[in-house]
């Protein structure tokens, strides 16, 4: 019988704090750290549990790296007064800044509803709009219809373009995520695209096309999103810090 060093015996009992969660499609263990929901740790189903504290151990550098950050994003939502209406919606990837105005009606019931005027861009929510997460949920529906209007339509310019087919898409609210691609080639992009620039929501839809062809992160997946998009590491370096331009009531909601 084979015994732990008494050192690393030691450091599995000194880790940070994290929640197991079993997922039926997990094929391997997965880390992920978020505002919300802090440190997780996806397992596959019958996986054997005792072996997850070694592998937090063996991550304990990519925690604090990535903890750091969420740090700092938690600081920086915090300064931009999170709880707050917004006054306007600036959604650079289709060149569009709309307005916002609120419309208090007293009514029998606390409806709210939003209305278009296309020109100028001006959205008017109407209602019990002293009901601010009623206003911001209100808010993300409308935007979230928006994402499926130009995003899908967006993905399939760009599968033509390069002969990458896909299966279906959906746009989700993805905490840590601006895209994924299933191995059945489904493509799930999250809505807060809209906020970015075009160049860059461009270069996530590239990344996710690629990954019909390579589930990885691999040499060859990298060569084949070089061959589409030379600039890519680039774009991708302007994708870390994409977090800054999505609005901080919107995180908060």
């Amino acid at each position: 019988m084979v015994s732990l060093p008494k050192s690393l015996i030691e450091s599995l009992t000194d880790l940070p704090n994290y929640t197991v969660r079993v997922s039926s499609r997990a094929k391997c263990v997965r880390l992920s750290l978020s505002v919300e929901d802090g440190l997780e740790v996806v397992i596959p189903d019958n996986y054997d549990r005792r072996k997850i504290p070694e592998i937090v151990h063996t991550k304990r550098d990519w925690i604090a790296r990535h903890q750091n950050k969420l740090d700092e994003r938690k600081a920086f939502l915090q300064s931009q007064s999170p709880h707050e209406l917004p006054e306007s919606i600036n959604l650079r990837s289709l060149g569009e800044h709309w307005r916002i105005e609120y419309l208090a009606i007293s009514l029998t019931s606390n409806a709210i509803s939003i209305s278009e005027q296309p020109e100028p861009m001006l959205l008017v929510v109407s209602g019990n709009v002293a009901n601010v997460q009623a206003c911001k949920a209100l808010l993300k529906q409308w935007l979230m219809r928006k994402a499926e209007k130009h995003l899908f339509s967006w993905l399939r310019q760009v599968s033509t373009r390069h002969h990458l087919p896909y299966r279906t898409t959906t746009v989700r609210s993805q905490k840590t995520l601006w895209g994924s691609c299933s191995r059945d080639r489904n493509i799930s992009l999250n809505y807060k695209l809209l906020f970015l620039d075009n160049k860059v929501v461009e270069y996530v839809l590239l990344h996710e096309l690629c990954h019909t062809v390579h589930m990885n992160h691999s040499d060859k997946f990298w060569g084949l999103v070089s061959k589409f998009e030379p600039n890519y590491k680039s774009l991708d370096k302007s994708l870390n810090q994409a977090w800054k331009i999505i609005p901080a009531w919107l995180e908060a909601t």
